[in-house]
């Protein structure tokens, strides 16, 4: 069953989830070429409503200019000089640039525009299909009161002469008019103007409306902001160009105009305003630094007089530190000599046996005295050792000698305590003295503190007293020589020609949406049908094999059944003997022996027996011995058809008698090869009369003397009959009429395929509508003259 499939996977593999119900984009396409004409229906109706539109739509005209920003703050101002030293943490330039060109932009500024140039009230004349705006040259013009003015009104003046006119509420509807005098109060649909004329006004204007429109302030300079664009220049730091839209270009150049004078005006205003408000804070700002810096000087005077300082703090602070640091000296250089004065005192009494030694002599010892001393006792005591040597020391004036060296000891003792006495005396007072000298240290240090804090106080009032100044005269300067913030660079430009309605846009848009709208039907309608016309949509949701497509009967061939034998070919007529070559390949793969083909359906009236009758016709011209057998044993469409109603069939087995099944097959009168089985007399119960064995022999002896029999049997789902016969089958076709299956029940016909349930299943797609490119191709080839090798000779 497998090798009759052209694809390796079948769909069940992957789930009947997967079979896609929704058109391919070749079928949409084919739908979109046959249903051609609405396309051309859609063109005729869109081209010409899209030229309606734009003939309706009110002319866009634009204008466009370009203003050079001044900056705020001068190259050598202080204030720029501080804003460009900040590495470009605030950028002056651009954020000026972009708050200037809000302000362009305001509601504000667009609202004093609107008052000022009364573009609250506008004047239209109609011009064939459309409306347009007269500016300046407006005949009339209407002047509201403020107690009489609606938010929002519309009404038509049809000046009548040069005195009177008429007032109208619409100008399609005449009902509700007045008349009224030029330069006169008017109440008119609970609205109270004046209408006066203007230099335009000509006998030319008579009878001709003037439709006028008044809407709020706001509203105005909402739809003039609507229609107004500022930006940037490119590459530019101050230059701006605002372009602005609207519906007459007199009134766009006078409104650009208009922005950078009112623009100037505010903006002088809010300098001149900010100039007063400054000086008065730097007025006020001196007044307070002055009294402060007089308050910073009384501070100092009494921290000095508190300090009993008269010269500066700093050189009183440097005079001490000197002071400190020759104690200090003092202090080490009389340790020094403390130390020497001890290690003496301590030689001269803790040795006795010292009388016979020298007394060293310390060069840190400052006192003469004790230097003396201690050289006297020295020469006393080298005399005396000198003599003993000689004389013994029984010698009187050895003996002499050394009573004087005990006495000069004795004093060199005493001199030796009192200077080190003096020392410490002395060091005591050089102690409390460098105590003093620190302490007086640190309270000027303190006090300097507060003097220097004083003074940097001091300094910054007097820079700050200082930078008030010039900038009071900076401030005075810019008030003296006020100018505008802005300037045009060039002129208004702009085309004189309407911006919109782009015709040929909207007729492009309009040719484009005719095409769109029968492509979206046709996509919609394509989407929307889910049953089975083409042999593409079969191939692709199932692995079932599709034997032949046979195209739909033409109508003058609406009720006739048999199409094979018509002297004139056509592609049905060729269709089936393309079907009949196919079952052909079928027998001849199944073998020797006669080839039994079931034909059934998913339904009735989708061509089983229109396609069996002409197949077995097919093969009957071609010389194959065909029978045609009606095993609709209920219904015996076959039979009915060919003119057997009542005579004897399959029902009539059992009764044969003598001759057997050869008693009850028919002769047909179109070929000899082509012989009738009937269905007979309807049974009891048709599916046991089909289960019987006879039915099984009778096949058996029928594939001896056929070469092909067709069995047209009853739908396969509805009875038990097709399934019955299915086992007596050598192949299957199951016709489809197109149009009549839907996509979702080819999983199922997929399952049974794939079951095997129906041998050498193969489905014929009956009704095709002549769309297909074989169609056109076979016209193609019956319109050459045969005679000739190429066409047209």
């Amino acid at each position: 069953m497998n090798d009759l499939s052209p694809k390796k996977e079948s769909l069940d593999a992957v789930g009947a989830a997967s079979v896609s119900l929704f058109p391919s984009p070749k079928a949409i396409l084919g739908r979109i070429v046959r249903k051609w004409y609405w396309c051309v229906l859609s063109l005729c109706i869109c081209l010409p409503l899209s030229y309606l539109y734009a003939a309706r739509q009110p002319q866009l005209y634009g204008k466009a200019t370009t203003i050079l920003i001044k900056d705020d703050y001068p190259k050598e101002s202080v204030a720029a000089t501080v804003l460009a030293t900040s590495n470009g943490i605030v950028n002056t330039v651009a954020t000026n640039l972009d708050n200037e060109m809000f302000l362009l932009s305001s509601h504000s500024l667009l609202e004093t525009v609107v008052r000022k140039l009364k573009l609250d009230v506008t004047y239209w004349k109609k011009d064939k299909f459309r409306k347009v705006e007269v500016y300046e040259d407006s005949p009339i013009a209407v002047q509201f009161t403020p107690e009489g003015g609606a938010a929002d009104a519309r009404f038509c003046v049809v000046p009548l002469s040069g005195k009177e006119f008429r007032l109208e509420k619409d100008e399609k509807d005449r009902g509700g008019q007045e008349t009224g005098t030029f330069g006169k109060e008017v109440r008119f649909d609970s609205l109270t103007f004046i209408v006066e004329k203007t230099p335009r006004f000509s006998e030319a204007a008579l009878n001709v409306p003037v439709i006028v429109r008044k809407t709020s302030v706001r509203n105005a300079a909402v739809g003039l902001r609507s229609g107004l664009t500022v930006k940037k220049a490119n590459g530019k730091n101050n230059l701006v160009n605002v372009s602005i839209r609207c519906n007459n270009p007199v009134k766009a150049e006078v409104i650009l105009h208009s922005i950078v004078h009112f623009y100037n005006e505010a903006s002088l205003k809010e300098k001149n305003t900010r100039g007063t408000k400054t000086n008065k804070f730097i007025g006020e700002r001196l007044a307070v630094i002055s009294e402060e810096m007089r308050k910073n000087d009384l501070a100092v005077e009494k921290l000095k007089k508190e300090t009993n300082i008269l010269t500066d703090l700093s050189t009183a602070l440097t005079e001490e530190y000197e002071n400190s640091i020759n104690d200090k000296k003092d202090l080490r250089e009389l340790a020094l000599e403390i130390k020497s004065i001890e290690y003496l005192k301590q030689y001269l009494e803790e040795e006795a046996e010292h009388d016979a030694k020298l007394v060293p002599i310390n060069s840190k010892i400052a006192d003469m005295g004790i230097r003396d001393q201690i050289g006297v006792f020295n020469d006393t005591l080298l005399k005396k050792t000198s003599l003993k040597v000689n004389a013994g020391d029984n010698n009187p004036i050895v003996r002499e000698l050394e009573a004087n060296l005990s006495s000069l000891k004795d004093a060199l003792k005493r001199s030796v305590n009192n200077y080190y006495t003096s020392l410490l005396i002395k060091k005591k007072n050089i102690q409390d003295q460098h105590e003093k000298t620190r302490e007086h240290i640190r309270n000027v240090s303190s006090r300097e503190r507060d003097v220097n804090y004083i003074d940097r106080e001091q300094r910054v009032r007097e820079s700050l007293y200082v930078f008030l100044l010039n900038k009071r005269e900076e401030n005075s300067l810019a008030l003296a020589a006020t100018e505008d913030n802005a300037r045009m660079v060039d002129g208004v430009r702009g085309g004189a020609g309407p911006l919109a309605p782009n015709v040929p846009k909207i007729l492009l848009v309009g040719f484009l949406v005719g095409l769109a709208v029968p492509v979206l039907g046709c996509v919609i309608a394509a989407m929307m049908d889910s049953r089975v016309k083409r042999r593409e949509e079969i191939e692709s949701l199932t692995d079932i094999p599709v034997y032949g497509v046979l195209p739909r009967k033409p109508r003058k061939l609406k009720n006739q059944e048999i199409v094979v034998n018509l002297e004139e070919p056509s592609e049905l007529s060729e269709s089936f003997p393309l079907l009949a070559e196919r079952l052909v390949s079928l027998a001849e793969e199944n073998g020797p022996g006669g080839f039994s083909i079931l034909l059934t359906s998913s339904c009735p009236g989708e061509g089983k027996t229109y396609l069996a009758v002409n197949l077995a016709l097919s093969l009957a011209v071609a010389g194959k011995k065909v029978l045609l057998m009606d095993m609709d044993l209920r219904k015996g469409t076959l039979s009915s058809l060919l003119g057997g109603q009542g005579k004897p069939g399959i029902g009539n087995l059992d009764r044969s008698g003598e001759g057997g099944w050869r008693s009850l097959v028919e002769k047909s009168s179109v070929s000899d090869h082509l012989d009738y089985l009937f269905a007979g007399t309807l049974p009891d119960h048709p599916s046991r009369l089909l289960l019987h064995d006879r039915v099984r022999v009778l096949m058996e002896e029928l594939k001896e003397h056929y070469d092909f029999i067709f069995m047209d049997c009853v739908p396969y789902a509805s009875l038990a009959d097709a399934r019955i016969v299915a086992r007596l089958a050598d192949a299957t076709l199951y016709v489809m009429r197109a149009g009549c299956v839907r996509k979702r029940d080819l999983p199922c016909l997929q399952k049974t395929w794939k079951n095997g349930k129906l041998k050498r299943m193969g489905i014929v797609l009956c009704d095709v509508e002549n769309h297909s490119r074989s169609s056109r191709k076979y016209a193609m080839y019956r319109s050459f003259d045969t005679s000739s090798p190429c066409p047209g000779k």
